[in-house]
């Protein structure tokens, strides 16, 4: 890829009118049911089959392919997380149908072009049935657990892809899901799907936060939830990887071994967040070790061509209620500590993200 251009691709489509996807009169499972009852429902039930068909006709026949399976996947999902006759959650079809449409229509539209590839959405979707002899976990628990996993994959229409494009798809993969994973406590020896359980969720999702030729930055936020807890735990790690390099980005990629960056790095920080006033009530009184241990790993990172953002976890440096603070440093405030061969000017810039 000689240039990169990205162009969100966003269908101007016309609901007005839109009907389900499939012939009521064949209707059978309590979703067709649900949907042929509902305008709303078969007017997101066509949304999302619309919203399909346009990213299949975007893919080379392979990955097509991949989406095909994926959007099976998710309609025997949906069947199940979604009962006739639920509890909890899903205690009300039309609800849990309406936001899972809006959600997989979103997936399906989550696209871009970055010249001559197409960044898209795979999805893997789990259910795990509880037990009837088991307690509730509250009044929310359905009696199910579930959960979503997204990641992004890099696909081409003409030829094939190249070999650092080909390491990126499958190392992202596995990035998506040993984070989703690092939200169960026996994470060393699980899986995305052993990590799911019937007590509770987890969803993992994705955003393509920078991309140019040479660089891409991908943040993956993960959250898990047990049926009955006061709220849901969130985890986000950037995946930072040069595209000209065909491996990810180290520390030492950005700045001088020995230059004492660290240090710079950790008051910057600080200065930042003591600046924000959402903040001000918020930090912890010594945040100055929880700080340093942050901005030392590049999994924090949101890496652009005028600033580094660091992103904090949830407590690691304020209350749950300031959620994941960030702190932006612009370049030339770090530049006597940079590596020689780190040139921010080469980096992409944020992208810009659709309206809601």
């Amino acid at each position: 890829m000689r240039s990169i251009a990205l162009v969100f691709l966003t269908a101007a489509l016309c609901w007005k009118g839109a009907a389900q996807s499939f012939d009521c009169k064949g209707a059978r499972s309590a979703r067709e049911q649900a949907v042929c009852a509902d305008a709303k429902l078969a007017a997101a039930d066509g949304a999302v089959a619309a919203a399909y068909r346009g990213l299949r006709a975007q893919l080379s026949a392979e990955a097509a392919t991949l989406v095909q399976a994926d959007q099976r996947e998710w309609l025997h999902w949906l069947d199940l997380v979604c009962p006739a006759h639920g509890k909890g959650i899903a205690d009300d079809i039309h609800r849990c149908l309406g936001g899972e449409y809006s959600a997989r229509e979103r997936d399906l539209k989550q696209v871009m072009r970055a010249g001559d590839a197409v960044i898209f959405t795979r999805a893997h979707f789990l259910y795990k049935a509880g037990s009837p002899r088991e307690e509730s976990n509250g009044d929310n628990d359905p009696g199910f657990g579930y959960g979503v996993l997204h990641w992004p994959q890099m696909d081409v229409t003409v030829g094939q892809l190249d070999a650092a494009h080909a390491a990126w798809n499958r190392a992202v993969k596995k990035e998506a899901a040993e984070l989703a994973v690092g939200l169960h406590p026996a994470s060393k020896v699980a899986t995305f799907d052993t990590a799911v359980e019937a007590a509770g969720t987890i969803d993992a999702f994705f955003a393509v936060d920078a991309i140019n030729d040479r660089f891409i930055d991908v943040g993956f936020s993960d959250m898990g939830y047990g049926w009955g807890a006061a709220h849901p735990l969130t985890a986000h790690v950037s995946f930072l990887w040069w595209l000209d390099r065909g491996r990810e980005l180290k520390v030492s990629d950005v700045f001088k071994a020995g230059s004492g960056w660290e240090d710079k790095l950790t008051e910057l920080a600080i200065r930042s967040l003591r600046a924000q006033p959402d903040l001000q009530d918020m930090l912890e009184e010594h945040i100055e070790k929880a700080v340093k241990e942050s901005v030392t790993d590049a999994a924090t990172w949101t890496v652009t061509r005028d600033s580094l953002t660091i992103t904090f976890g949830q407590y690691a440096v304020a209350a749950y209620a300031a959620g994941m603070p960030e702190a932006k440093i612009a370049w030339d405030a770090v530049r006597p500590y940079l590596a020689p061969e780190m040139k921010p000017e080469t980096l992409p810039v944020l992208v810009a993200k659709p309206e809601p």
